[in-house]
């Protein structure tokens, strides 16, 4: 009997080297000839490798910067850390300094590469992560990422390089040299134009944006107190802020103001075609779990590898669709039916736990499911001008995840109300505020509403035009002034529905 555990044994052993030789490829210089930036990305690679060996204080703090998820992501921009300091008393650039020819190589690299990150991944199977990282035992391979080769470079311990193939994951310690994709530089085409709540300065004066605020996790722990959709005041349109401040005391209607002009002083006021109703967020409130399987449940959706040595989504993409109804005066009830893809991986977080099964030496970790969170979408899905002589005062969203084609109208009998209070002296205007001395008249017609087969039903919303669309403001040192918007929440999902300027 020993001499077969023996054999197994040495078969297993045998297998996990020849898997970690076979993961790499020969090593080609010529990836890095493409470009400068690769060139100087190589040499920071090189160097990064030899202070991880090093250095255990570089190790822990890679960590510890990667964990505090600036950016909702496992990155440590190079530019806004390199002068913190190390448990050691050092800064962070005086302990990489001395694995460098000269001070003169890493300023280059510093002043060409000012989104030069490094990333910290989180590996299948809870291999490897910033989490699990044992920064006392496990020294990680540097991989750098090129924008001209789907294989990855790869920078050994021992200082070797490899090619690792596209397609292959490492079961390794691994970090990853990279360009930061949600941050933007002052040096780069479009930074003026891109509204962000924030400006990160570098120790050198380089201002840094978040590409969106979604990727800010200092603004995005402050809203989700709050469970409330929070917008920067640079990027409220300035008539929206108007009307809440009009009628943030008056007896009123904000959108009374945003589509017609009216307020408390100017009473009458002509539609403006200005303005558009949009689905702006989409999240999932209710149970994260119980919904992914519910709506994971057809051939094609995404969903959640189980079991051992397989963990990560599947392929696909789900397709939300929003049904909008919009009931008319002339008694035809219509619907508008926009919709958007999204990953799992997008919609969904997930966190594993390891579950070990059999008996050794055929013992194996499984990884099964310890918990799903759902990650907040930001939309900008267009549905109607929203003119109170023409639509009720009221708009109907189902929200369905649609696994088929094809599609079923059904009848339904809705009552609406709608306003009386317009006039006509050349154009169609509307008077009074709300729905004028008149009141509303209410009406009972048949609309058609679509929804697909074989799709999940995830529920109503109710829009009224009276609701406001922006709740509350506040103001933040650092932040500046933020102001609240309305989020519709019927305990599986929430979804906001502002007016938007388009013309």
């Amino acid at each position: 009997k020993i001499p077969l555990i023996l054999l197994v044994l040495g078969a297993t052993m045998f297998s996990c080297n020849d898997d970690q030789i076979h993961d790499r490829i020969q090593f080609d210089s010529s990836v890095y000839e493409t470009s400068t930036d690769a060139q100087l990305k190589r040499a920071f690679g090189k160097s990064l490798s030899q202070a991880l060996v090093a250095d255990k204080e570089i190790r822990n703090f890679i960590k510890e910067q990667s964990l505090k998820l600036m950016n909702n992501d496992y990155d440590v921009p190079y530019a806004l850390v390199k002068h913190q300091e190390l448990r050691n008393g050092k800064t962070f650039r005086q302990a990489l300094l001395q694995y460098f020819n000269n001070a003169d190589d890493l300023a280059e690299i510093e002043s060409k590469l000012p989104l030069l990150t490094i990333f910290v991944p989180s590996l299948p199977e809870n291999s490897f992560s910033a989490e699990k990282w044992d920064t006392e035992t496990e020294i990680p391979y540097v991989a750098i990422r090129l924008l001209t080769t789907n294989d990855i470079p790869l920078i050994s311990p021992e200082g070797e390089e490899y090619l690792l193939e596209s397609n292959l994951i490492p079961s390794y310690p691994i970090v990853v040299i990279k360009d930061n994709e949600r941050l933007i530089c002052d040096a780069q085409n479009g930074f003026k134009e891109i509204k962000s709540s924030r400006i990160l300065k570098s120790s050198e004066g380089v201002s840094y944006k978040f590409v969106d605020d979604v990727f800010d996790r200092e603004l995005q722990l402050k809203n989700s107190a709050s469970n409330i959709r929070s917008i920067p005041e640079s990027q409220v349109d300035p008539k929206m802020i108007d009307a809440y401040n009009i009628y943030q005391s008056a007896d009123g209607w904000q959108r009374d103001y945003i589509y017609y002009g009216i307020s408390p002083s100017s009473p009458n006021g002509q539609f403006s075609y200005d303005f558009v109703e949009h689905i702006r967020s989409f999240n999932i409130t209710g149970d994260a779990m119980a919904i992914q399987d519910q709506i994971s449940d057809q051939t094609g959706d995404p969903d959640i590898k189980r079991g051992k040595k397989s963990s990560g989504w599947t392929d696909g993409s789900y397709e939300m669709r929003f049904i909008v109804l919009i009931q008319a005066k002339n008694g035809i009830g219509a619907t508008i039916t926009p919709k958007y893809f999204v990953t799992g991986s997008n919609l969904f977080d997930v966190v594993y736990e390891i579950d070990k099964r059999g008996v050794w030496p055929f013992r194996y970790d499984y990884y099964i499911i310890k918990s799903v969170t759902a990650k907040p979408q930001n939309l900008n899905i267009p549905i109607v001008n929203w003119d109170l002589n023409t639509y009720a005062s009221t708009l109907r969203i189902d929200v369905e995840e649609s696994d088929n084609t094809t599609v079923v109208n059904e009848s339904q009998t809705v009552t609406s109300k709608f306003a009386t209070n317009f006039g006509i002296d050349a154009t169609i205007f509307k008077i009074g505020l709300k729905f004028g001395a008149s009141l509303e008249s209410i009406k009972t017609n048949t609309v058609q509403i679509s929804y697909t087969l074989q799709s999940e039903i995830l529920g109503t919303a109710i829009v009224n035009f009276a609701d406001k669309a922006i709740i509350s403001k506040t103001s933040f040192a650092l932040l500046g002034t933020r102001y609240q918007t309305r989020e519709y929440d019927n305990g599986v999902f929430s979804i906001s529905v502002e007016p938007k300027r388009v013309q």
